[in-house]
Order: structure tokens, then sequence, then C-alpha cells
């Protein structure tokens, strides 16, 4: 029996496909969990054979991907460095880098000689005694900076203005700092995304930086530590016309987030509150936000809201609704009752609440009949006939999701009924309400197409490099 020929993909797919097959790799390898080793996958690549790495040598792209340690005794060679950096060529720089005590000088001095190169930059600095003294290019194609600190006492940050001030083509912006984020507003106008992480920031200063960005498309405010809380004067609310994103994570000084912003175009809202002082302020500062956000579709409230009571004001007062979620304090034991899921019953005149919801998720504290629970989905499985097509919903504005958790299981007579409604309508349902025996049921349809080898490789990167070449390898 002869044995099939492998083939190399060199031989017959265009060496431009190839590279990109073997960036896709790269790519799927390296993120989101970088390593230092992961600077040496384009090398394991030109291990096959003479042909792979001529390609590799010849794809600049493949090399400009950099995690390094800046550190005496961290880097390799300078030589090395220097190398991977002239088969980079002109290419874009993806780097990751780590400045921890002693930072090594030359390493610094070579890389940020190609500073006008920089298009994503992963900083995390412990030591900045090095800043003033290494001159850069400018950082004029640098799209996104995450800025990395430690939190152990107040840093002065000033040193990175260098950065800030000479990135004109900034757009996102993560900053985990106990250093004053001010630089943020360097260029502020220009930002699409901002995600801050602070730290023993007084919450007027954390709102001059958002004024200076007034132009934001997506923000996350997250408050580490613990603070006190302390009301601040009213001001006037500050305008951000094209934010669609808010996410907001941390103590009673989101309520003053709450209060001092207006987004008339806001999509999706996620709270959430890690302490429970002060949280009898947040219902008014949050209502007072969707006040001026009507086309809300997305709104998460984790351990913010109190009872059940407000949880049907919020379902009440935002019919646009398409995903809801809310997860309740670990000592509230009857947040989520019957009142909830009856409101979101379709009753026979046709009326209810949220009628375009997709997607509904409880987390904890539901105490609720399994028949009233069923009697829900069933009556969400259609969309109403006085209910037209729109792009928005792709014509259908049945419940899609449902994931319950933290109560206990539905009756096995129940889920039962459950798995019929799922399998016949494609409900995908999850949680412990859906579980026998605390073993978790699929209760999801999935298309038959997207189950075969020829469509399921679109969802990851990685996979494909893998069926293509086994393909060519005549192994599929």
């Amino acid at each position: 029996m002869c044995k099939k020929q492998l083939t190399n993909p060199l031989d017959v797919l265009p060496l431009e496909l190839v590279g990109y097959i073997f960036h896709l790799w790269l790519l799927d390898s390296i993120y989101p969990n970088t390593k230092y080793s992961h600077s040496q996958l384009p090398v394991l690549l030109c291990l096959v054979s003479k042909s792979w790495r001529d390609l590799v040598y010849a794809t600049p792209l493949l090399w400009a991907h950099i995690i390094l340690e800046l550190s005496q005794g961290a880097v390799p060679t300078l030589h090395a460095l220097q190398k991977r950096l002239e088969h980079s060529q002109s290419a874009p720089l993806f780097l990751d880098v780590v400045v921890r005590e002693q930072p090594d000088r030359d390493a610094l001095r070579v890389l940020l000689a190609e500073s006008s190169r920089f298009y994503h930059l992963n900083l995390s600095i412990l030591d900045f005694s090095w800043c003033d003294d290494i001159p850069t290019q400018g950082f004029t194609q640098l799209r996104k900076l995450t800025v990395h600190t430690g939190f152990q006492i107040p840093t002065d940050v000033g040193v990175l203005n260098v950065v800030f001030s000479s990135a004109p083509r900034l757009r996102y912006v993560k900053w985990l700092s106990t250093g004053d984020p001010r630089l943020v507003g360097v260029n502020g106008h220009q930002l699409h995304s901002l995600d801050l992480t602070v730290f023993y920031l007084p919450v007027t200063r954390l709102l001059d930086v958002l004024a200076a960005c007034p132009n934001l498309r997506d923000l996350v405010i997250t408050f580490q530590g613990e603070h006190e809380y302390t009301p601040i004067l009213p001001r006037e609310r500050m305008l951000l016309p094209e934010l669609r994103s808010l996410v907001l994570d941390g103590t009673g000084h989101l309520a003053c987030i709450l209060r001092s912003i207006q987004a008339p175009f806001l999509s999706c809202l996620d709270i959430k509150w890690w302490h429970y002082s002060s949280r009898e302020c947040g219902l008014e500062a949050l209502q007072s936000l969707l006040a001026y956000s009507p086309h809300l579709e997305q709104i998460a409230l984790r351990r913010f809201l109190e009872t059940e009571e407000e949880l049907i004001s919020i379902i009440v007062n935002n019919t646009n609704l398409l995903r809801l979620t809310v997860a309740a304090e670990r000592w509230q034991t009857s947040f989520i009752t019957h009142k909830t899921f009856e409101l979101l019953t379709r009753q026979a005149h046709g009326r209810y609440a949220l009628p375009h919801l997709e997607k509904l998720e409880f987390w904890g504290a539901l105490d609720v009949p399994d028949e009233v629970v069923l009697r829900m989905i069933e009556s969400r499985m259609s969309p109403p006939d006085d209910v037209g097509h729109t792009p928005r919903s792709g014509g259908a504005w049945s419940l899609k999701s449902i994931w319950m958790d933290g109560c206990e299981p539905m009756a096995e007579e129940s889920i039962s009924r459950l798995e019929t409604i799922c399998q016949e309508s494609g409900l995908k349902a999850e949680g412990t309400f859906a579980r026998r025996n605390h073993i978790s049921i699929s209760t999801s349809t999935i298309a038959t197409e997207l189950q075969t080898p020829r469509f399921s490789f679109f969802f990851r990167p990685g996979a494909t490099v893998l069926w293509v070449f086994k393909l060519l390898l005549g192994r599929q």
C-alpha cells in the first residue's frame, strides 16, 4: 500500500497566504497570555525546513511581536534583539515590555530607537530612572498603550509624558497605576477607548481626566482599594456623545461617575458594586444616568440592587433592553421572586415587559416556582404577531438564552420540559436551575453546519493552521 506523499504548503499555496497562516498561528499562540518564550516562536518555524526558514525571514510581521524583560541580566543578548528588529524591517511593532529594578539601558536604547514603529505597547514598569536619559524618535504610529506600574505606593508617572505627547494616533489607553492619570488627558480628545484602574485618587480628579476625553466610545473605570465615599458638589454633566459602552467596578464613588456624565447613545452598561456602604445613593445615580440614555440595550448590575422593587423599576423604565444581567449579594435570599417573572411573561393581550429581550441572566437569590419560570420561557419562544422585524433583532425577538445560577435545580419533570423547549426552539439554558444532580446538562442546540470541521475552523485562528496543514499533508 502506497503512503501518501507529504505536501509542502509552499508548493501549492501562494507565499503570501502561507505567511498569513503563520501569522494567525503566531497570534493564537501568543495572546492573550503572553510569555517571554513566545518571542522564539518564529524560530520554531525556521526549524522545519530551509524553504520555511526562507519564508519566515522574508515575512517581517512574524518578527514584529516582541515580549521582553528589559532588566539587567534578563535580556538574552543585545545582538539577538538587534537582529530581531532587523528581521521585522519596517513592520509595525507589537511589544510587551517589563522594566524592573536595574533596567538594561543598552537594550532600552536599542528598542526605543524604533519607537516610531511602535503600534501596540504594553509597558509594565517599576523603575523610571532611565526615562529622561534615553532619547526616542516619537511614538507616531502608536495606537494602543497599556501602562502598568507598582501598586504599593503612589508613583510619579510624569516622566511618561514623552509617550503621550508624541502619539498623535493613540486611540486606546489602559492605565493600571497608583500614579495620577492626568497624562491620559494630554491627547485625550483623540482617544476612543479608555480603561482606568485607579488607587487612592479623588473622584474629582478622575472626572477631570474624563472631561479631557470627550470622544470616548468605550470606558472602563475600576476603583481599587478601600475608599471612604465622599459626596461631591453637584456639577454640570459632561457630554460624552460617542460613548457606547460603560463599565464601572468599585465602591460608592461610582455614583459620582453616574451623576456626572451624559451619554445619549449609551448601549451597554455594566456595574459591579463592591461595598455595601453608600449603596442607597447608587440607584438614584443610576436612574439619573439612564434618563439620558434612551438607547440602552444591555445592562448588567452586580451586587448593586437591594430589593426586587428596584429591579422591577429598571425593567419597566428601560424597554429596549436586549440583555439583562443581575447578580445578588450572598446575604440576599429571596431577591428575585415570581413578581419579576410574571412581569416578563407575555400575557394573553400581548403586553409584557422587555419585548426585545434575547438574553437573561440571574445570579443568586432566586425564589421562583418551576412552573412560573417555565411559563415565562414558553411565552417568549416566538415573537408576538404585532411586532415587526427590525435589523437590530434579526427579525426574531424571542428569548435566545437564559442563565440562572446560585439556586436549587428544578424538579426532574421540569428539567425534561425545559429540554424539550430548548430542542424545539434553539433556546440555550444554563446554570444550576437546569442541572440534574449537580451535573450540567447541555440544553442548547447548535446549527448542524457549525459542527462540521469545514466550518468550525473559522472560529479559532490556530485551528485554521492545523486544518490547512492536515489537508495539505493528506491527513484530512
